[in-house]
């Protein structure tokens, strides 16, 4: 039985040992710098997509001086790692033109590593027919390079598997998140987010029956918070892998019971439609660029602010916050604009920059505890 205080243990280190297990067994691993790649062309059989990270980093000394202290601390530290070859045990890496941060993350990482097999992803910045067809044909490119370069399948029933499996990921995590809702919440946002990490980092044939096995125990159980809280929060922002953070919100008296940040359940909700008769590419194209958005789609904030709207409201809580790597420009903005438009629907929002590795720990804990009492609560 994998309990949840087994899931944190898991995600501590970059390569868990269900992944090296894995691994062992002959399971080759693609690792993924954004929500946009579509990791179910990762997920084929005898392959498993990973969500990169950099949690063990302690420094960018090396990287800085590659990458300059401008760029985020996420992909500073990733290039950290990835000179120190931290990321061994994986196979290939693909990228998306998310950010300039990525696309000289991508530069760097395709010049000094020699990586083996590095791919990017052209992603539209906008959601229309021409750019559906034009992602479609991407993510086609990145199917048949991967089955060229690596021999992953090449056919599409394989694909329509890799869907499935991945879809069923999705659908228990939905079910799994449900439960921070409930009368009695059965998790906080620090586990929902250890779940999650565990979900993108560990190959999709594991992580279900884990996740069906959790989600069974969960619904069941008359498990208790370790804490009580005073308020119910939705956090919103960029990349955000580390726990830590979230429990540092939620041990001021601020609980997590809804997010839409990297990493977390915006990345990893929304199935592909299972129509075997339709494209497959035409399909995981859809998918991604009709979920809810992130600022690299400039275009989309009216949609995305609606649909943030329609979480706060229908999950009840009493306020958002709103967090942004430092340096971040997309969520910069991004993130003035959700604070202001929240505020102006009657919604109590907050933002907070941060760092990539958490710091500042006085400085947050004391601007939640402000914003839970500017709340009455």
């Amino acid at each position: 039985m994998v309990d949840i205080a087994a899931i944190e243990e898991a995600v501590g280190p970059l390569c868990s040992p269900f992944l090296q297990r894995e691994r062992e067994r002959g399971t080759r691993v693609i690792g993924f710098f954004c929500s946009y790649v579509p990791e179910e062309v990762l997920n084929m059989t005898g392959w498993a997509s990973y969500r990169m990270r950099a949690t063990v980093s302690t420094g960018t000394e090396a990287a800085d001086s590659y990458m300059g202290c401008f760029n985020c601390g996420y992909t500073r530290h990733c290039f950290e790692l990835g000179l120190k070859e931290e990321y061994r045990f994986i196979d290939g890496f693909v990228f998306a033109s998310g950010c300039d941060h990525l696309r000289r993350l991508y530069d760097n990482w395709s010049f000094y590593l020699d990586p083996g097999f590095v791919h990017i992803l052209d992603v539209p910045h906008l959601r229309e027919d021409i750019s559906l067809e034009w992602y479609a044909d991407e993510i086609r490119n990145l199917h048949t390079t991967l089955a060229r370069r690596l021999g992953v399948p090449a056919d599409a029933e394989s694909l329509w598997e890799a869907i499935k499996k991945t879809n069923r990921t999705r659908a228990l995590l939905r079910s799994i998140d449900e439960l921070r809702r409930t009368g009695q919440p059965r998790l906080t946002g620090r586990e929902m987010l250890a779940i999650s990490l565990f979900a993108s980092s560990t190959p999709k044939h594991i992580v279900n029956p884990i996740l069906e096995e959790l989600l069974g125990t969960l619904a069941s159980s008359e498990r208790t918070l370790p804490r009580s809280y005073r308020a119910a929060v939705l956090l919103v922002g960029s990349h955000l892998d580390d726990p830590e953070f979230v429990d540092l919100i939620e041990e001021t008296g601020a609980l997590v019971v809804a997010d839409s940040f990297c990493c977390g359940l915006r990345d990893l909700a929304d199935p592909v439609p299972e129509d075997l008769d339709q494209d497959p590419y035409a399909a995981l194209a859809a998918r991604y660029l009709d979920r809810l958005s992130c600022p690299r789609m400039y275009a989309d904030f009216p949609r995305r602010l609606g649909k943030l709207l329609e979480m706060a409201r229908t999950t009840g809580v009493d306020g958002v916050i709103v967090e942004h790597l430092a340096f971040c420009e997309t969520w910069g903005v991004d993130s003035n604009m959700l604070v202001r438009s929240f505020r102006a629907n009657g919604i109590p929002a907050l933002k907070l920059e941060r760092d990539y590795r958490l710091s500042s720990i006085g400085q947050i804990r004391t601007r939640v505890q402000a914003f839970i009492e500017s709340m009455g609560k």
